[in-house]
């Protein structure tokens, strides 16, 4: 779940190179002056390269998207040689909430890159979000983004950690998992391992709300009275033995 910005806050973010800070400006909407706060990067392996763009966070040779533990292992080379630096948490840790080390948490609508692979969280060719070395498709990953919130918590509102709530209808592929939400390729729509006509499947699209009570079952932005697949199963209505007609929004 992506933590929300203030809404007393116009965001303006700038973050700038200088002298190894970021530099972070935000401004209320109507306000006369800006406020600034610095922030110093953090570079876990201290080979001079922030760890928000560094491609082995811990320098132990390992690249961050085939990293277990991102953040954390032996600096193979550089001033901290032989070293243990970062932490001892694996990328798919409940504890672990910034599985970069970017200084942006996992949850944060900042954060586009979660495991810091180079790949971003939304992009076709993001396979593995939170780099735990389960694909995003597969029955075994129960926490795509690495939130620390099961995909199927009534609490994860954005299961794929995109920035985009799994309600929104610029949301298309909830799962992240490279397949639109209304392709028939898609028997998962929000990614908890439960098929999407599977009889203990009750909320399709991950959106917290219970199937008999969405009008839009399958989260395709498409309300069910005009959906001609309403569950998303890849059966139309007219074919699906699970469809009725007393589907939320159906008249």
């Amino acid at each position: 779940m992506k933590t929300r910005i203030s809404s007393f806050l116009s965001a303006i973010f700038a973050m700038v190179f200088g002298a190894g800070m970021w530099v972070l400006t935000t401004a209320p909407a109507q306000a006369k002056s800006s406020l600034t706060a610095s922030i110093t990067l953090l570079d876990t392996d201290g080979d001079g390269i922030p760890n928000i763009v560094d491609p082995d966070v811990d320098n132990d040779g390992i690249p961050n998207g085939l990293d277990r533990n991102v953040d954390g292992g032996i600096a193979r080379s550089g001033p901290l040689r032989g070293k243990y630096v970062g932490d001892r948490l694996t990328n798919d840790n409940p504890l672990e909430r910034d599985i970069d080390s970017d200084g942006l948490a996992d949850d944060s609508l900042a954060e586009e890159d979660i495991d810091g692979d180079g790949l971003a969280d939304d992009s076709d060719l993001e396979l593995d979000i939170d780099g735990d070395h389960r694909l995003d498709d597969s029955y075994s990953e129960r926490d795509i983004d690495g939130d620390g919130l099961a995909d199927n918590s009534p609490k994860e509102d954005d299961i794929d950690g995109d920035g985009l709530d799994d309600d929104d209808p610029a949301e298309l592929d909830i799962d992240g998992d490279g397949l639109a939400d209304d392709s028939d390729d898609e028997d998962d729509i929000d990614g908890d391992g439960f098929n999407d006509d599977a009889i203990n499947e009750h909320d399709i699209d991950g959106d917290g709300l219970d199937n008999n009570q969405d009008d839009d079952e399958d989260g395709d932005g498409v309300t069910n009275d005009q959906d001609d697949n309403v569950d998303g199963d890849s059966r139309l209505n007219d074919d699906d033995p699970d469809y009725s007609d007393d589907e939320p929004g159906v008249p």
